[in-house]
C-alpha cells in the first residue's frame, strides 16, 4: 500500500504532518504525531522530529495570495512558538510542511511550503501566521528613489561596501532582553554603531542604538541570553569561554558620513543638493 492508494481512498486516511522551521543555519522539526518520530536521511543517518501539539488550518488553493496564508496554532507555554512574539530578525524563517499516513510511515510528500510572518496571542494559544513561497512571485520589486539620503542599503549592493572588511570582534559581558553590553565597542564614539549589525553564530541582529560599551537590538538574541547563561567551558583549563560577537557599523545615509565614516562617497546613493521647493510647482525657487 502505498502514500497514493491512501490519499485517494475515501475512509483509510489517518494523516499526520511534519513541521520544518529554517532560519538561516538552523533546522528545527516537530510533528503532529503523539510521539518523537524518526525518519531516515542520506547516508544512512537519521532525522528526529519532535512530537508537540501543533495544528495548521485548511490548505486552500487559489490564486488569490491573501487567501493563500496559513495559520499554525501552538500552546502558549510552547518555547519554539514564543519566540515568535519578538519582531522577526533579518533571515526569514521558512516552513515546509510534509502530509504523511499513518498506514505507510516513511513515505511523505510536501503539503505547504512558505514563511512565518508574524506571531500572536490568543488566549492559552500562539497563532503563527505564514505566507505562502508563491507570494514573492507578486511583490513589486525596489524601485531607485530620487532622495537626498542615500538609497542604498548599507553593505548592500549598491553601497558596494564588504562588510567582511568592517566587522570587529568583541565580547558579550550581559544581556537583558534587547540591550547587550560589549566593551570592546566603547572603543568607538556614541552612535558609531547604530544601524550597523551584529553577528553571533548564523544569527544577525540590527543595532538601533550605541551608547559607550552599550548597543540595543532591534529584537532580542535569545541564543546570546543562553550562551550567557550556560556558557561552554575550556577543554583544558576548564575555564568558562567568553561569548563573542562580530559588529559592524553603521550609517546614518548621508553624505558626509559616508566620505568620513567610510570613504565611499563615489557609491553615494542620494542626492544632497535637491532644491528645497519644487521647481515643477509653478512658484519660484530663487
Amino acid at each position: 500500500m502505498t502514500y497514493a492508494t491512501i490519499e485517494s481512498s475515501t475512509a483509510e486516511g489517518r494523516p499526520y504532518y511534519l513541521y520544518q522551521f529554517v532560519e538561516g543555519d538552523q533546522v528545527w522539526r516537530f510533528t503532529s504525531r503523539a510521539t518523537d518520530w524518526t525518519s531516515a536521511a542520506s547516508e544512512g543517518d537519521t532525522i528526529t522530529w519532535e512530537a508537540a501539539a501543533i495544528s495548521h488550518g485548511d490548505v486552500v488553493q487559489t490564486s488569490e495570495i491573501e487567501r493563500g496564508r496559513l495559520e499554525l496554532t501552538w500552546p502558549l507555554s510552547h518555547p519554539f512558538a514564543r519566540r515568535f512574539l519578538a519582531p522577526l530578525g533579518n533571515v526569514p524563517v521558512t516552513l515546509t510542511i510534509f502530509r504523511g499516513h499513518e498506514q505507510v510511515l516513511g513515505e511523505t510528500v510536501a503539503h505547504w511550503k512558505g514563511r512565518v510572518v508574524g506571531a500572536e496571542v490568543e488566549g492559552v494559544r500562539i497563532l503563527l501566521n505564514c505566507e505562502s513561497v508563491f507570494s514573492t512571485l507578486r511583490r513589486a520589486g525596489v524601485r531607485a528613489k530620487y532622495q537626498r539620503l542615500c538609497r542604498h542599503a548599507l553593505y548592500g549592493r549598491g553601497c558596494g561596501l564588504d562588510i567582511g572588511f568592517h566587522w570587529q570582534t568583541g565580547t558579550v559581558t550581559a544581556a537583558s532582553g534587547n540591550v547587550l553590553t560589549i566593551p570592546e565597542a566603547g572603543g568607538q564614539p556614541d552612535g558609531w554603531f547604530r544601524g550597523g549589525v551584529l553577528s553571533f553564530g548564523a544569527q544577525l541582529g540590527f543595532i538601533t542604538g550605541h551608547v559607550g560599551t552599550t548597543l540595543t537590538l532591534s529584537r532580542p538574541m535569545l541564543e546570546v541570553a543562553a550562551a550567557l547563561a550556560a556558557p561552554e567551558s575550556d577543554p583544558e583549563t576548564g575555564d568558562p569561554i567568553p561569548v563573542v560577537a562580530d559588529i559592524a557599523p553603521g550609517c546614518d545615509l548621508r553624505a558626509a558620513t559616508c566620505a568620513a565614516k567610510f570613504g565611499n562617497l563615489p557609491n553615494f546613493g542620494g542626492f544632497p543638493e535637491i532644491p528645497g521647493r519644487n521647481p515643477f510647482g509653478g512658484s519660484s525657487i530663487v
